[in-house]
């Protein structure tokens, strides 16, 4: 994400610092300065952006105020906030703090528009701002604190990436291509899925289901569910199974046109073709 967002404010016609303990993976061009220190990459800046992984960033942010200038932006875009955002809350006055997180990932067109969660950290108004001058045609929601963002990505984020690696784990014991020879739409979908998924790097993985505190809780129900359903399956009781499924397409019908999803997801389909 680090490169990505050097690329997009190079693109914004701005001058870019950039450092990196691995200096070998950082690249130069007309607007990008490699520093050699944290210290000398923030001390000119207007905005900071921290890019590290989760258990780092509170560090960092702690690290880049020392340096930064009066009236500068230092802003993060972890996964988790419980921790970035009481090191936000605890930056000088003299510094604004900045605490979003981008919902896509490095591979993101720059033509798409953008979805960026905001958790106001002392002035809901001027960060909103902020977040629309980095982002000019960004959709952003705004939540209430770094509790119900964590709680909401536990879900979002942590579930979903707990259960495709499971999904590939299973698969990848099996010859994937020809599975996909003879797939239809909904293998072809999860398995491109699983896969995008597992080019994350693994601190990003570790962190959405082990640092969140409340993904233990929704992977949990997960397991539990799922051993429901298996159990279901295996004593061959239809009955109840169906009773079930039922049950569950009437809850989320409550949320969710599942007519319309179904057509969605063709029209996904003929997007990939």
């Amino acid at each position: 994400m680090g490169s990505w967002f050097t690329n997009y404010f190079v693109r914004c016609g701005l001058r870019v610092s950039v450092y990196d303990v691995n200096q070998t993976i950082l690249r130069t061009s007309g607007n990008v300065k490699v520093a050699n220190s944290t210290s000398s990459c923030v001390k000119d800046a207007d905005l900071v952006l921290v890019s590290v992984p989760v258990h780092m960033t509170p560090r960092l942010i702690k690290e880049c105020v020392k340096s930064m200038k009066a009236g500068a932006v230092i802003s993060e875009i972890s996964s988790v906030k419980h921790r970035t955002f009481r090191a936000l809350r605890e930056v000088p006055d003299s510094v604004r703090p900045l605490c979003i997180h981008p919902m896509f990932g490095p591979g993101a067109s720059e033509k798409m528009q953008p979805k960026v969660l905001l958790v106001p950290v002392r002035n809901e108004e001027a960060e909103l701002k902020m977040v629309h001058e980095m982002f000019e045609n960004a959709a952003v929601k705004v939540l209430p604190d770094a509790k119900a963002h964590d709680r909401s990505i536990a879900m979002v984020l942590g579930l979903t990436y707990f259960a495709n690696i499971v999904f590939a784990k299973v698969v990848s014991s099996v010859n994937i291509s020809m599975l996909k020879q003879v797939s239809g739409t909904t293998f072809g979908l999860q398995s491109l899925l699983a896969e995008s998924i597992l080019t994350n790097e693994p601190d990003l993985v570790v962190a959405l289901v082990q640092e969140n505190p409340y993904a233990k809780k929704y992977i949990k129900q997960y397991l539990k569910e799922a051993s429901a359903v298996a159990k279901m399956a295996s004593a061959k009781d239809s009955k109840k199974l169906k009773v079930n499924l039922k049950k569950i397409k009437l809850k989320l019908q409550k949320w969710q046109d599942l007519d319309q999803s179904y057509r969605r997801m063709y029209e996904i389909i003929e997007n990939l073709k």
